[in-house]
């Protein structure tokens, strides 16, 4: 069946469903399933032609075309802000198609993007899936080897179909960072040269401002503001004094943005007020870099600032280390610590950071909260299953996945291999696994 027979077919079917809210409140669960697959096939399908045509529109309006180009004749100065005006999508989509009309039309310069404008071509994959590629394999192109290239790029097409596309940007960079890991000191330089903070007062008297940070900043920024509002995102606490803190935080009339704003002011007025001869550190905000035993040992070893997925450089490492000292962690294959026994109900602070850095956030599926918006689970039941309360058993889950596990008769098993999430009879009567991975960027890069 060729590309045009298919989208022909694929949006009959669409239609067959029909466009009233009735006729989709009427599907049953399997149908309404369906309908979004094909609905999301469909878009893939026309987002091809999209494509091509943004691309012809491109070319019509090139620069050496001047101001008898198609745009510039029809009033724009790009091919992007002509898109917009003729279909509701963003300045980024309109790039989007434009990059990938650009990419099937012309040819490729190298075997990795030929493979990726064959794959976009044939429908088999989305604009954004394949922008995701092709930006975070990019920067790299003239770096590695390209049979390396060709070789990541097809491993992540394949990959495409089963993550999500922010998923899918993560591997990209990971796969970069593989194949060129002298230049993550490089990238990690740009990131700081990049950072910015402006501030201005508006002709209201209201002080504005914006800011782009850094990760390691923006790390320490974030991490001191999200525990402002914690509570407010359900995190639970157990100490009597920091839950009478959260209900104070919960109760108070001010907006969460006005509470940022005013915890920001206060943290400068501190740290404005603060005795010069105080050392700072016991309180710092808990930003962690988590590096292996072997990326030690290597002038080029590279690790990463724990909830975040761009890598840090050697020599951030060793100033962190050199700053705040380090915990030693040992992880087998499987990627498991010693236990610690059954000697308490709830996981010691050593527990929720080794369980922290093993499993870099919510490990429910597709979930992307941090580990400090996640809590710790008990696989086995401390009561239930006599559960004990050691590393292996306890798994980060965020707040929801948290209580949709124990709500919706969720489980999760730890096998040889790993965790595996086994749904309820009513959700799967077969009670298929699926796999859990761990959300952190180190462990995703030892996967690959």
């Amino acid at each position: 069946m060729s590309f045009t027979e298919s989208f022909a077919s694929t949006a009959q079917s669409v239609m067959a469903f029909g466009v009233d809210s009735a006729a989709v409140a009427a599907l049953p669960d399997n149908a309404l399933l369906a309908a979004h697959s094909l609905l999301t096939e469909h878009r893939r399908h026309s987002d091809v032609y999209a494509a091509f045509i943004a691309g012809e529109i491109e070319r019509r309006s090139s620069r050496e075309a001047g101001y008898s180009g198609l745009a510039q004749r029809s009033g724009f100065g790009s091919t992007e802000a002509l898109l917009q005006t003729l279909s509701p999508v963003t300045k980024v989509e309109a790039k989007r198609l434009v990059s990938a009309g650009i990419l099937m039309a012309s040819t490729p310069a190298t075997l990795w993007e030929s493979a990726l404008a064959s794959t976009l071509a044939a429908g088999s994959l989305s604009i954004a899936a394949v922008d995701a590629i092709r930006r975070g394999l990019g920067p790299v192109a003239d770096a590695a080897p390209a049979a390396d290239l060709l070789a990541e790029c097809e491993r992540l097409i394949t990959r495409a179909p089963s993550v999500s596309v922010d998923e899918l940007t993560r591997e990209a960079r990971s796969a970069r960072d593989r194949l060129d890991e002298a230049g993550i000191s490089r990238r990690e330089k740009q990131r700081r040269d990049n950072r910015y903070l402006k501030r201005w007062v508006r002709d209201d008297g209201m002080y504005q401002g914006s800011f782009l940070l850094d990760p390691e900043g923006g790390q320490h920024v974030f991490t001191a503001l999200d525990a402002i509002i914690a509570p407010r995102r359900g995190v639970r606490f157990v100490d009597a004094t920091a839950a009478a803190r959260a209900d104070a935080i919960v109760a108070d009339p001010r907006t969460n943005d006005q509470l940022l704003a005013d915890a920001f002011v206060e943290m400068v007025r501190l740290a404005v007020d603060a005795d010069p001869s105080t050392l700072f550190g016991t309180r710092r905000p808990a930003v962690r870099v988590v590096v292996t035993e072997q990326a030690l040992s290597t002038p080029d070893g590279h690790g990463f600032i724990e909830g975040d997925s761009q890598p840090v450089s050697r020599s951030t490492v060793d100033r962190f280390i050199c700053d705040t000292g380090f915990i030693g962690i040992k992880f087998d294959r499987k990627h498991q610590v010693m236990d610690l026994g059954r000697t308490q109900r709830l996981f010691s602070d050593n527990q929720r950071l080794v369980i922290s850095v093993r499993d870099g956030g919510c490990i429910f599926l597709d979930c992307t909260r941090p580990p400090s918006a996640s809590e710790v689970h008990h696989i086995n039941e401390w009561v239930r299953d006599g559960g004990l309360t050691n590393v292996a058993d306890g798994v980060l889950l965020c707040r929801h996945h948290h209580m949709l596990l124990h709500n919706n008769h969720w489980r999760i098993i730890r096998l040889d291999d790993g965790y595996w999430l086994k749904p309820p009879r009513s959700q799967d009567p077969e009670q298929k696994l699926r796999r859990l991975v761990s959300k952190s960027a180190l462990f995703a890069e030892m996967r690959t």
